[in-house]
């Protein structure tokens, strides 16, 4: 198979073809086997895939479960349904190539073949490149990886790479921690002056009850920057939580919004259609407020039942009115922490 120094599974064939290293790498991420069959160096840095091979028969129920209905999915449902989906992805977070860590960054691209679905010309290469692994599997995915060099220590380090007789001896990799959304979709409004609003809700997996109490209310104008855009206005809301959420938990908010501009709006581009644009605000998710620290005593803010405040805003609206739409989405807990492989190059 030929290997370019890009990440790219589909374009980008330009330059010296990688100088292919076997590997024969196995791991284990959210409970499913992972290969890294080959790694491809370059005199920059090198190529390596992670294949993964799906059950068939998963991915037949999952897309006979939503591929009906996909289209009427609420963004919330949707987002459900994709953790729901039997091939989760590697993610990634710091490289180190033979004891060093990478600063610079990487590039990384993926596909899935699933031949009942759609046929891809560019996977045949990569199945026959790995039959090997793959055999009869019918279903698999491929994340394709481009990793710069560290800084090299020596000019003949410089040297050796450039000829690329440096074998990689070993690479260690870390992941981020993925967290699961588990669904609320709360929806409710507060009135301006209003002192203080109640919510309640059972938590989807311990079933305790938790109190929302929200207070401390205050309108905010977004500029947009632009003519032809209106000025968004959110309420910002402070709240205590009784009891408190299991530990890593959070509450996320939805605070996005979409809106179609008008003739008005358009103003001289007469030829323009219509436009359905999105806005989200980034914060929407539950965390702490700043504290309050004496060189005494600490001293945290608290609210109206004495509990530590959190901050959370409303769904962005076009005009400011005298009531304010607040989403709880649900609540992020920890599926996978993070975790680290190393992988040693053995003769």
């Amino acid at each position: 198979m030929k290997i370019y120094y890009n990440s790219s599974l589909w374009n980008d064939k330009k330059g010296l073809l990688g100088l292919p290293q076997r590997t024969h790498w196995q791991f284990e991420y959210a409970g499913t086997k992972r290969y890294i069959p080959y790694v491809y160096r370059f005199s920059k840095g090198i190529v390596f895939d992670i294949i993964t091979i799906l059950d068939e028969m998963k991915l037949r129920e999952f897309f006979e479960r939503y591929e009906k209905i996909e289209e009427i999915l609420t963004p919330l449902q949707r987002r459900c349904a994709e953790q729901e989906h039997p091939y989760q992805s590697v993610p990634i977070k710091e490289i180190w190539v033979n004891g060093k860590k990478v600063e610079v960054g990487y590039s990384s691209s993926s596909t899935i073949s699933i031949p009942w679905v759609h046929q891809n010309d560019e996977l045949v290469s990569i199945r026959k490149a790995y039959s090997f692994i793959l055999k009869d599997a019918a279903c698999f995915a491929c994340e394709r990886f481009c990793v710069p060099y560290p800084e090299a220590d020596s000019k003949v380090e410089k040297l050796l790479r450039f000829l690329r007789l440096d074998p990689i001896r070993r690479i260690k990799v870390s992941t981020y921690p993925i967290k699961r959304l588990l669904p609320l979709d709360i929806h409710f409004e507060i009135l301006q002056g209003e002192k203080e609003k109640i919510i309640s809700f059972h938590h989807p997996i311990t079933g305790i009850k938790h109190n929302l109490y929200f207070q401390k209310l205050e309108w905010i104008e977004i500029p947009m920057g632009t003519d032809r855009t209106p000025n968004f206005h959110i309420m910002q809301s402070m709240y205590e939580i009784e009891p408190t959420l299991p530990q890593g938990d959070t509450l996320q908010f939805n605070s996005s919004i979409q809106y179609k501009e008008s003739p008005k709006e358009q103003k001289e581009d007469y030829f323009s259609p219509n436009v359905v644009s999105s806005i989200g605000i980034i914060g929407g998710a539950d965390g702490p407020t700043a504290l309050s620290i004496s060189s005494k005593e600490k001293d945290k803010i608290y609210g109206l039942h004495h509990l530590p405040l959190h901050s959370c805003i409303s769904v962005p609206s076009i005009q400011k009115e005298d009531i304010a739409h607040f989403i709880v989405e649900g609540i992020n807990t920890r599926k996978y922490g993070s975790q680290e492989y190393i992988f040693r190059y053995k003769k």
